[in-house]
């Protein structure tokens, strides 16, 4: 058995004094070192959708995707070595077009009524596509007072895959 005070912090640090088994104390690096291992079951599942919905598109005209994620993950409470942590991310999304063509954004898609749509790309020639999204989540976490303490590798998802079919467009004739 043990017993740990944590004394007046002292800027970012704060002095912690246990008495007891030293092999029963959990520290921040060993947390850190925990959540390393898996922590992308905590982030926010790729949902990746692309507009129009159909699954079909025009040539010369842009297309949108969505990763159907949030931009930021919202601080989420998990347990480990049942101590409480608070976990955050931010996403970057990696999304490759067509073969040769990868770019990589910091928000997490666009839709046809965003007012400033980023996530949007223009096919120059019909045929079927296989567009594929890479979502990478670098995370920080807390525990008690302490931190922010940055996760040291990233979690990554994917590549989830859409089927594209890019169309010309021809003349309708209508009543």
């Amino acid at each position: 058995m043990f017993t740990c005070v944590a004394l007046e912090p002292a800027g970012d640090c704060a002095e912690l004094v246990c008495i007891g088994d030293d092999s029963d104390v959990v520290t921040t690096a060993d947390i850190g070192e925990e959540l390393r291992r898996d922590w992308e079951v905590w982030v926010p599942k790729q949902r990746a959708s692309l507009q129009p919905v159909n699954g079909k598109t025009l040539v010369d005209l842009p297309t949108y995707f969505d990763s159907g994620q949030p931009q930021r993950m919202p601080a989420t409470s998990v347990r480990v070595f049942d101590t409480e942590v608070i976990l955050t991310a931010e996403g970057e999304w990696e999304w490759t077009f067509e073969p040769g063509v990868k770019r990589n954004f910091d928000v997490p898609g666009s839709k046809y009524d965003d007012p400033n749509p980023q996530v949007a790309y223009t096919y120059e020639t019909a045929g079927p596509r296989v567009v594929e999204l890479t979502t990478t989540w670098w995370g920080r976490f807390r525990v008690g007072g302490f931190g922010p303490y940055d996760i040291e590798n990233p979690a990554t998802q994917g590549p989830q895959r859409l089927d594209l079919q890019v169309v010309e467009s021809g003349p309708v004739l209508g009543r």
